[in-house]
């Protein structure tokens, strides 16, 4: 049963760290509502909601949908799901009546979420997140007028003035609502130790005597979705980890989850320590390097060929970029980032991207089976689009590689190949069969049919043929589930892959200036946007199911 988040238990029943509402010491100092001073946060105008809501719609629609309802073409890829703007109810909020402040949503869009594939817009001007937040606000408020019966559903089918929406996004904030937070106290070796005691006492059910989420795991969110109680060895929180952050956590609960207000339950000494006790479970600024951030990534230019062999001198000449990535099924045995160098020597441009993966995958032949892999993603526009597969208002230009693909080029795996002594009567299709003669399941190879009975073959699907020549695909998107093979012949790149002690190793390789009018072309000087993507088969990663970045600032020396 769903716990409500105002029920004080004596013991945590959800993610701690995983953001929350707020109560009020009566003794607390006052905090604003927002740091708009301090931040020089816009003043709301039309312009500032209409740029909010262009961004809204291109960025962050596939995720969260076009009204906010988290109901994005993305959305049954991703766990946790996106936020459903239009319930009201927000993670990372300090407030006591769960509407988040303007600089709670300004803070969210702009560290993204930890734990979540939720990624941060630090890379927006201060006026687009400002812009966004005020759009954001407006999805929420407008649902609540619904529900109150200010706003009905012919008016918004007309469309709704900017006067009435300038006054639902202004509804201010009732300053005795705010969470107050107290002055920290010092920690010392006592405090730490009470902080322990309470810790096993209220949190080890789910969270584990040492922290690391192994408690309690059967959990729902108020629509049903699964939870999982936060590792906190991990350093991935998804708020901050400073103590007032924690103090919001702590003091109210964590709206739509299990986890409750601890104001009754706990003294505001009993949260200090227990606040002080749970930094101590984690090296600080750890989840730091996890969090997705937009890198600059440097093409070096050498003379003479690019070696798509990983182990060769110019590859050790060059240092590595670690890229974080993040699951979109989120789990916490996860391929957390690539190491990433780049090369050119103004013909071909070359990437060596690095990821440890303690299982190497590299077939498919069995519908339980699922393949490693990773892809490199490109946008040449100024503003890119949606880092997700692009969308409506912009293509991004894909290279895949799969380990099962390249082992398809040595030999073509197929039904005979893993279940070679299954019994079978010949097949029709088979035109090295001769009538008459015995028949074994593991002869009929899939190059001696006819690809008129093997449709996808005879479609000429670049996944199906069973004589493939490269591991490397070329492809573009233009939104989520629009991929489009590129089948040039040759092929204009290369990829090759080896794994050798729990670390994959892969270089892609491509000619610069490759293709017609619309393909991604490489310049010296230019820079570009580009995005990774890592599949894990071993826990069953395939399709939209993977590790992804956001947009990173490729440079060409």
């Amino acid at each position: 049963m769903l716990i409500r988040r105002w029920t004080p238990l004596k013991i945590f029943l959800g993610a701690l760290l995983l953001g929350a509402l707020g109560c009020l010491p009566p003794e607390a100092s006052a905090r604003a509502v927002s740091d708009r001073e301090t931040r020089g946060k816009p003043a709301l105008t039309q312009d500032l909601f209409s740029k909010g809501e262009a961004l809204y719609q291109k960025q962050c629609a596939s995720c969260h949908g076009p009204n906010g309802a988290g109901d994005g073409k993305a959305a049954y890829l991703l766990t946790p799901r996106p936020r459903d703007f239009t319930t009201g109810e927000f993670r990372l909020i300090s407030t006591a009546d769960m509407v988040p402040t303007e600089e709670d949503l300004f803070k969210t869009i702009s560290r993204g979420m930890l734990g979540s594939a939720m990624p941060p817009w630090e890379h927006l001007s201060e006026k687009d997140r400002w812009g966004l937040v005020v759009f954001v606000s407006y999805l929420t408020k407008l649902e609540k007028a619904r529900r109150r019966g200010e706003v009905t559903e012919e008016r918004v089918k007309q469309g709704i003035p900017w006067s009435v929406k300038e006054k639902l996004i202004s509804e201010p904030i009732k300053p005795e609502f705010l969470i107050q937070v107290p002055e920290e106290p010092a920690v010392t070796p006592e405090s730490l130790a009470r902080g322990r005691e309470m810790f096993v006492k209220a949190c080890a059910p789910c969270h584990g005597l040492e922290g690391r989420g192994d408690g309690q795991q059967i959990m729902k969110d108020n629509q049903g979705f699964p939870l999982k109680p936060r590792d906190l060895t991990s350093g991935l929180f998804k708020g901050e980890s400073t103590s007032e952050a924690l103090y919001d956590r702590l003091t109210a609960g964590l709206p739509g989850t299990p986890m409750p207000s601890y104001q009754d339950a706990l003294t505001q000494e009993q949260i200090w320590e227990l606040i002080h006790y749970v930094q101590t479970l984690s090296e600080k600024n750890t989840g730091e390097r996890l969090r997705l951030r937009r890198n600059q990534i440097q093409a070096k230019k050498i003379i003479g060929e690019l070696p798509l062999d990983p182990s060769r001198k110019e590859w050790q000449a060059v240092e590595p970029l670690f890229v974080a990535l993040t699951p979109l099924w989120w789990r916490d045995n996860r391929i957390v980032g690539v190491e990433v160098r780049a090369l050119h020597n103004g013909k071909q441009i070359a990437f060596l991207l690095s990821w440890a993966d303690p299982t190497q995958d590299r077939s498919t032949a069995k519908p339980q089976l699922f393949s490693d892999g990773a892809a490199v993603q490109f946008s040449s526009e100024k503003d890119p689009p949606f880092f997700g597969m692009g969308g409506a208002e912009g293509a991004v230009h894909i290279w895949n590689w799969k380990a099962s693909w390249q082992e398809e080029t040595k030999s073509w795996e197929d039904i005979e190949t893993v279940y070679p002594h299954t019994a079978t009567d010949w097949y029709e299709s088979d035109r090295s069969y001769e009538h008459g003669k015995p028949f074994e399941t593991r002869e009929s190879k899939a190059e001696f049919h006819d690809p008129l009975f093997m449709t996808a073959w005879g479609a000429r699907n670049p996944l199906s043929g069973p004589a493939r020549k490269s591991g490397f695909e070329e492809a573009r998107a233009q939104g989520i589930g629009s991929l489009t093979a590129e089948q040039a012949e040759p092929s204009r790149g290369e990829a090759k892959g080896i794994w050798e002690n729990g670390q994959w190793q892969l270089v892609f390789q491509r000619e610069m200036r490759a293709g017609g009018s619309e393909d991604i072309k490489f310049k010296p000087g230019d820079s570009l946007s580009v995005a990774f993507a890592v599949w894990d088969g071993s826990a069953g990663d395939r399709d939209g199911q993977k590790s992804v970045s956001i947009w990173n600032e490729l440079k060409i020396e």
